[in-house]
């Protein structure tokens, strides 16, 4: 009877995942030759070490000089983030620098600067990266491109870069991963998941579904939950970049608690999946259950016959994400990050089942050092 529910589970996982690696086949979406007005929207909190990178980059664009503003937006640092902002000024044009200090707003976390970002700015395209990033000198313009003219909304690819660890290789791995499943949903027609380090969207998009309202309480919610929102109240398509150009570098994270509260935080949005996209929510529990029953049952049933049941939906397992790994790899150039493949398959299945438990107190951490507001 266990062997033959994990079987099930097992199956059920297999095929979303193959699901997936269906779509990560697919070719190139058309593209946009249009250069609408756009708005890059960047909040920071206590970023003094990485702001300025970011910055530099946004000075190097090939997009015209005229047709892109940069607004940051403090959200109440305490160290130097707003003097080096403020040394951008004049070198970038059209830099704002807001504060959300004194700011009203029901939104909470990252959301709360950022919807302050987006209402002072004035662009027809809204790209969004985080202070911790990298971009391309093309950038704007790759993502742009993607923009045709029923496309509403533009997710953007974003590795850790540079992974020197072995640590480092298993967080870059597992978010390629993530954004492997990501594009390949996205190619079918079926967005489920997107990264806030490199999104964009229309303006009108964004307001014909009200912005963050509808999540306003959630840790997170800023990328994939507004895309759900967008995916099932608009009649616009949603499209991934497949463009090197468009690619995002972002920090890794140095500390192991700092990928845990990260991985809970984008965990946590979960709890408001089943409402948005019950099919995404449905993948959810299937990849929880599926970790969960593969960490437990083993041990269960090492003297049971269905034992041999159990360590033949594990190597099926094994061998479906090898194959989205080793395509998503390709697509995205990191055929490095294979090393350490099998030890991260070893490691996710206790991890996805921790995490999964772990996201109900999402909305207990804080983002950037804020945590209520």
């Amino acid at each position: 009877m266990l062997g033959t529910l994990f079987l099930v589970i097992i199956g059920l996982y297999c095929a979303a995942l193959l699901f997936f690696f269906a779509g990560l086949f697919k070719k190139e979406w058309a593209k946009s030759d249009q250069k609408p007005f756009v708005s890059i929207v960047i909040p920071a909190k206590n970023e003094m070490e990485n702001i300025g990178r970011i910055l530099s980059d946004l000075t190097k664009q090939t997009y015209p000089a005229d047709s892109y503003e940069v607004v940051v937006i403090d959200d109440e640092s305490s160290d130097d983030t707003v003097r080096i902002v403020n040394d951008f000024i004049g070198y970038i044009p059209n830099l704002q620098l807001l504060s959300s200090e004194g700011v009203e707003s029901s939104l909470r976390y990252k959301k709360r600067p950022l919807d302050l970002g987006i209402r002072k700015s004035h662009g027809e395209i809204l790209l969004l990266t985080d202070a911790d990033c990298t971009v391309s000198t093309n950038w704007i313009a790759s993502m742009v491109s993607s923009f045709t003219e029923n496309v509403g909304m533009v997710i953007g690819y974003s590795e850790a870069s540079p992974v020197n660890t072995i640590t480092q290789k298993l967080e870059a791995l597992d978010f390629l991963m993530l954004l492997s499943a990501a594009r390949g949903s996205a190619a079918l027609g079926e967005p489920y998941a997107c990264t806030g380090q490199n999104i964009g969207y229309r303006r009108k998009a964004f307001d014909e579904v009200g912005g963050f309202s509808t999540f306003a309480s959630q840790v997170g919610g800023d990328d994939t939950l507004l895309m759900q929102q967008i995916k099932r109240k608009t009649s616009w398509q949603i499209v991934f970049s497949q463009d090197p150009d468009s690619f995002v570098k972002s920090t890794p994270q140095d500390t192991l608690w700092g990928f845990i509260t990260q991985r809970i935080r984008w965990a946590a949005d979960t709890l408001l999946v089943w409402k948005t996209d019950p099919l995404f929510f449905g993948i959810i529990v299937v990849t929880f259950l599926a970790n969960l029953l593969s960490s437990i049952f083993p041990f269960m049933l090492l003297n049971n016959p269905a034992l041999s049941m159990i360590l033949l939906g594990l190597l099926a397992k094994l061998f479906v994400e090898g194959a989205v790994m080793f395509k998503g790899t390709t697509i995205f150039n990191r055929q490095e990050l294979r090393v350490v493949f099998l030890l991260w398959f070893f490691l996710q299945i206790p991890y996805v089942a921790f995490m999964g438990l772990l996201s109900f107190f999402g909305n207990l951490l804080p983002w950037g050092g804020r945590q209520t507001r």
